[in-house]
């Protein structure tokens, strides 16, 4: 034979062998990009939760999850209702500069109240196609992407997730919230999308959080094996307040020697929801996917009062006071961050598409026209952001509150003007974080210096602004 063939015969054969013995260790080669999964939970509140000094809610998955990671004691939502902070989650922006600093609903008073000081914008209840979301600037690089729950960030088709850089999305649909359990499922009023996949197979007395985490986890089995960015959006535990009997007994008995709060039927909720974040951890450390998935945790806006109390905080959901607008949000990055560790520094949910973008492109620069500061140098240990200010503008009669107004926090300082009825406070969260001082006739330099920021940042943004009504016949 000739000695040539004979060599090119063991080199391909040499090869082969190689290739054979490489093969199952190519199955488990890490992924050039982490995992993205972003959990939101609607409504829950600042301190809802054990690791947060709570003695009646339990949350030990959470609790594992805060240990693993980052702890934010005064992290913010951009609005202290539901669709525009979540709009500021997806696209860095704050909701001023979206035009959509009022939630979505079907009932105009919630939005334009005929009797009112002030006459609220008309601006959006969706977000434009021409916002990049941060779902398509991760699909982009090669994320396959899934919105799963609660959208709220548009109320027509053209609007939802599937239009807005999601490959699926799972039980989204045009607003407001359905029972936890799935016998309402056939109210007409929710208008399911019929692209959407609607889990029209639930069966009478299935738990909707228990479901979609079965959603979620199904995904993560059938895409273990590339880059994800899930948005699992639940929608526990806002109203209706529905959940196990066994558990809400066990709350109720719990609620004879602990009267730090006030709903068993919450509490039990609090706990489903753990109960699946649970669920949702483990499977991703059975599939070896947990050094290798970033997680985000956190609520779209304070807790509701109906439903909860929010001590030491004042007021709750719809207040531009911090109960309403200060929540829970934990980050965990295997690897890049240490376990149980706290951040002090004040950030707000416009921040974390920024964020996301630099933790997965090894920290690139943000994108441009957004209005979040990446937090990547406060998860890597800085102690700041460098960042002046922190404002609300939100012109709306919320359901909770009818207090429609803006915020603005600088420093230690806080400042509410209020539109309706008129009124200006001012606050030293570091001495007085249940906002009960008011300082404002005090130290006036100090208001006209808060109020020329909040001008300059107003007239930036360029929101849809609110107007006087001139048939008001109040003072």
């Amino acid at each position: 034979m000739n000695m040539e063939l004979i060599k090119s015969i063991l080199v391909k054969s040499a090869f082969c062998l190689i290739s054979l013995l490489l093969f199952p260790f190519s199955l488990f080669a890490k992924k050039t990009k982490p995992n993205v999964l972003f959990i939101l939970i609607d409504d829950l509140g600042w301190i809802d939760l054990s690791y947060a000094g709570s003695s009646f809610y339990e949350t030990p998955n959470i609790d594992r999850l805060r240990s693993q990671g980052m702890m934010f004691t005064n992290a913010y939502s951009a609005c202290p209702v539901s669709s525009p902070s979540r709009a500021s989650i997806l696209t860095g922006k704050n909701p001023a500069h979206l035009q959509f600093t009022g939630h979505i609903t079907a009932i105009g008073r919630h939005r334009y109240p005929a009797h009112g000081r002030i006459i609220p914008p008309k601006d959006k209840m969706y977000v434009g196609l021409e916002e990049v979301m941060i779902s398509e600037a991760l699909k982009e690089i090669g994320y396959k992407t899934i919105s799963i729950g609660k959208w709220h960030v548009g109320n027509v088709e053209k609007y939802f997730p599937e239009n807005q850089g999601f490959d699926i999305n799972i039980a989204g649909y045009e607003h407001g919230s359905p029972s936890t359990y799935w016998a309402p499922y056939s109210n007409p009023d929710l208008d399911w999308n019929p692209k959407i996949k609607n889990l029209s197979d639930g069966v009478p007395g299935e738990y909707l959080t228990d479901r979609l985490t079965d959603e979620a986890i199904g995904f993560i089995r059938d895409n273990r094996d590339k880059p994800f960015f899930m948005y699992l959006s639940h929608y526990a535990v806002h109203t209706p307040l529905e959940a196990p009997t066994g558990l809400v007994r066990k709350y109720e008995k719990k609620m004879l020697t602990d009267k730090s709060q006030k709903s068993a039927v919450y509490a039990a909720m609090i706990e489903v929801v753990d109960k699946n974040i649970g669920r949702l951890l483990g499977e991703l450390d059975a599939l070896g996917l947990t050094d290798d998935t970033i997680i985000f945790f956190c609520s779209d806006n304070g807790g509701t009062t109906e439903a909860t109390i929010n001590t030491p905080l004042r007021e709750g959901k719809g207040f531009l006071y911090e109960g309403g607008i200060r929540i829970p949000l934990v980050v965990k990055w295997p690897g890049k961050i240490a376990g149980n560790t706290t951040c002090d520094e004040m950030v707000i949910t416009d921040d974390f598409y920024p964020t996301i973008i630099n933790m997965v492109k090894n920290g690139s620069k943000s994108p441009e026209d957004i209005d979040g500061i990446s937090m990547l140098p406060l998860l890597k240990g800085k102690k700041s952001l460098k960042r002046d200010m922190l404002c609300w503008y939100y012109p709306h009669y919320s359901p909770q509150a009818q207090m429609p107004g803006y915020a603005i926090r600088k420093g230690d300082f806080k400042m509410i003007e209020h539109y309706d009825p008129v009124k200006v406070e001012l606050f030293n969260l570091k001495d007085d974080p249940a906002e009960m001082r008011n300082l404002a006739e005090s130290n006036p330099g100090k208001v006209k210096e808060m109020k020329k920021m909040f001008d300059i940042w107003l007239k930036k943004m360029n929101p849809v602004m609110h107007t006087l009504n001139p048939d008001y016949e109040g003072k």
